[in-house]
Order: C-alpha cells, then structure tokens, then sequence
C-alpha cells in the first residue's frame, strides 16, 4: 500500500470511529516494536519512527501541555 493511500485508510478509519482509545494505540506500539527483528538493518529506524508515533499519540492524549508538565499523567495510567 503506497503512503497516500494509507493516509486515506487512516482517515476514514477514524471518521468510522475504528480508533483505537490512546492506551491500546500505544500497547499496540510497544508490542510491534517488541516484535521487530533486531537484527534487521532497518532495525534502528523502525524503533525510532514507531517511538515518535507514541510520542504524539501521548502528546495529543495529555490535554492542553499535559505531556509538558512534569507533574501530568495522562487518565489512562491514573489509578
């Protein structure tokens, strides 16, 4: 699938409202990244693009400078 027609699968999966909540959208990162071949020559690259998509997904998730404040934590790991 070429990127512009995954953009378009992205779109219209969560105008259907098929998203995923914030806190499995980052366990369903973490468990790809788990599941990368370390050995592959793409290995480093991979971790890194996978690691900023949790980044923004944290980001967008913290509120208005929630992932900002060193203070705020996000609903999802509140107990």
């Amino acid at each position: 699938m070429n990127q512009a027609d995954v953009l378009l699968q992205i779109v219209a999966m969560a105008k259907l409202g098929d998203a995923l909540p914030p806190e499995e959208a980052m366990c369903m990162l973490a468990s790809m990244i788990d599941k990368l071949d370390m050995h592959s020559a793409s290995y480093e690259t991979d971790v890194a693009a996978l690691v900023k998509v949790g980044a923004t997904i944290w980001n967008l998730s913290s509120g208005p400078d929630g992932a900002h404040d060193p203070h705020w934590v996000p609903p999802f790991v509140r107990h």
